[in-house]
């Protein structure tokens, strides 16, 4: 079950990379939304009732946070 959990988290944070890079072609993202957006995403993966430790902080290393 968390296996599954951690890919939903992993293909959520490549859509928001996605996203990211076609908002920076078109110059509309702001550093300040991106800042918080990444700090939201690492306190939502930290208190994940679904995750273990380890798969909290292997999602982590992957998104660089």
């Amino acid at each position: 079950m968390s296996s599954d959990e951690k890919q939903r988290i992993i293909e959520m944070w490549d859509g928001h990379i996605e996203k990211h890079d076609i908002r920076l072609k078109f110059l509309s993202s702001n550093a300040t939304q991106e800042e918080q957006f990444d700090a939201d995403f690492k306190e939502n993966v930290l208190q994940s009732k679904k995750l273990t430790n380890e798969e909290k902080q292997e999602v982590l290393r992957y998104a660089e946070l």
